[in-house]
């Protein structure tokens, strides 16, 4: 009996004590991610411009189909709603290679049977693109589809002469100009990290008509303008810190 009841006294004291057994390591979960905040970022793409020219006076018209590379950079801030919808507005601007040229003869008469021929020489340019657009989004946790659009503008360089085949170059001239229109597009964002941010972004350009006339007595010339571009890009997200979450 002595020893039974001093096994049973040993086996309550050691229930008694602390327990060794170390607590669960806590594991925070992972925060949602969000896409609010500033950010800047580069891309590189292609540029289709388009640009219907006519020859005022002479009935020639002809459409220049202008490619190039373009490239450039961007700046932009977003608000997140809610998990699934987000607002922003970004600037961007963009250098292009994009031009071409055309010539238009027409028949003015000539000398004895040698017929005389007048050729009008167009050539177009896009130097660059510029845009303030707003966006509107919808967010899969790091991949953002969006819609973009806004005012837009652009730096085009004409330049139109005339020559006739007896009397060589009759007149010559150029106008540089910048184009207002308006963009519109779409793309999608991905965010690598919570920082790194890649695009791909397609968008259309429309600025309308422009007449210039090179020399006060020469043919005038009439642009219609519009571009699609295509663009990869990598921006950096200043995002909003990630709340803290306590431990218990």
């Amino acid at each position: 009996s002595t020893v039974a009841f001093a096994a049973l006294a040993g086996s309550a004291l050691a229930a008694d004590l602390p327990s060794t057994k170390e607590a669960p390591v806590y594991v925070a979960p992972v925060p949602a991610f969000s896409w609010t905040g500033f950010y800047i970022g580069a891309d590189i793409g292609g540029a289709f411009a388009s640009t219907q020219g006519t020859i005022l006076g002479t009935g020639a018209s002809h459409t220049l189909d202008n490619s190039g590379v373009m490239g450039g950079g961007y700046i932009g801030y977003n608000y997140q709603l809610n998990p699934n919808f987000v607002l922003g507005v970004e600037g961007d601007f963009q250098g292009t290679s994009a031009s071409g040229s055309y010539s238009w003869s027409q028949t003015v008469g000539g000398i004895g049977n040698i017929a005389s021929t007048d050729t009008y020489t167009a050539k177009t340019s896009l130097d660059w693109l510029a845009a303030i657009n707003g966006r509107l989004g919808v967010s899969y946790d790091r991949a953002l589809f969006y819609a973009i659009g806004g005012a837009a503008w652009a730096g085009e360089n004409d330049t139109l002469s005339l020559t006739n085949s007896f009397a060589g170059l009759l007149w010559s001239g150029s106008n540089s100009k910048t184009l207002s229109g308006y963009d519109i597009g779409a793309g999608v964002d991905y965010a690598f990290t919570p920082n790194w941010v890649g695009r791909v972004e397609y968008r259309y350009y429309d600025f309308g008509n422009t007449t210039w006339y090179p020399t006060v007595n020469s043919a005038g010339l009439r642009d219609r303008t519009d571009v699609n571009t295509i663009r990869v890009g990598l921006s950096y997200l200043f995002s909003s810190p990630a709340p803290v979450v306590a431990k218990y």
